[in-house]
């Protein structure tokens, strides 16, 4: 049985939805050809890396070969997501993926400074009470990268993945956990979700508060748009606080 919210009016309140909206055995479909296209993506990468340039070190895969392999599992996994709004039961632009209005970009770039400031907590409380070191996979290729490479990386850090992740994690996986579970339950396990797929264990905390942050942000404004500003503003923080004073 769909649980309906009783919280404040949002855009995403599964009253608004139409009944055959995010129906869990389609919403469980759905995310497996997610993931195995996400997968196979990147394997059929590798595969045709290896006939044309050479073998790829399993230990110490090159930079090119990572970013490159990245994009396009990313474009493998939008073959999926571009059947979301059959899905959902709704366009794309009630769905939230739609020209943002000057509100909306606030609440991007709010959200952004947020994520920022959220996830520098948790990992500092992580660092300082638990003695545990953060490390991020997309931290540490950041590290790795140089010359063009490095606008190669910004562009995925800022475009690519700000807009695949907010259709898969948001316009996804929060929407249709919110038509079984209250707000707040729903926004915690899609944060939740979001850190598990960034990395390593000791980043799971610090990119579930910012996953936090973006399910705040979509949820308030309805917008994937507002969210995308978000996540892009954040990223973009790591890749030019690198650049300029080598602090990610």
């Amino acid at each position: 049985m769909v649980k309906i919210s009783t919280s404040a009016p949002s855009p995403l309140s599964p009253t608004l939805w139409p009944a055959d909206a995010f129906v869990w055995w389609r919403s469980l479909l759905f995310a497996v050809a997610l993931v195995v296209m996400l997968f196979v993506g990147g394997i059929v990468f590798a595969v045709l890396w290896i006939r044309l340039i050479g073998p790829i070190s399993a230990k110490n895969p090159s930079t090119a070969f990572l970013l490159v392999d990245q994009t396009v599992a990313y474009i493998a996994g939008f073959a999926v997501l571009a059947f979301l709004p059959a899905l959902a039961r709704r366009s794309w632009r009630e769905l939230g993926l739609r020209a943002p209005t000057a509100t909306e970009v606030g609440w991007g770039l709010a959200g952004a400074a947020a994520m920022f400031i959220v996830s520098q907590l948790i990992g500092s409380i992580e660092e300082h009470v638990f003695h545990l070191k953060v490390q991020e996979t997309a931290v540490d290729l950041l590290k790795s990268v140089r010359g063009p490479t490095l606008v190669l990386f910004a562009f995925l850090a800022c475009i690519v993945a700000p807009v695949v992740e907010e259709l898969s994690f948001r316009g996804f996986a929060l929407n249709a956990l919110l038509r079984y579970l209250p707000p707040v339950t729903a926004g915690v396990v899609s944060a939740l979700l979001f850190g598990l797929v960034h990395g390593s264990w000791t980043a799971l905390a610090p990119l579930a508060g910012a996953g936090g942050v973006l399910a705040v942000v979509y949820y308030r404004t309805g917008a994937l748009s507002a969210s995308m500003i978000a996540h892009a503003g954040f990223n973009g923080i790591a890749v030019l606080g690198y650049i300029l004073f080598k602090i990610a």
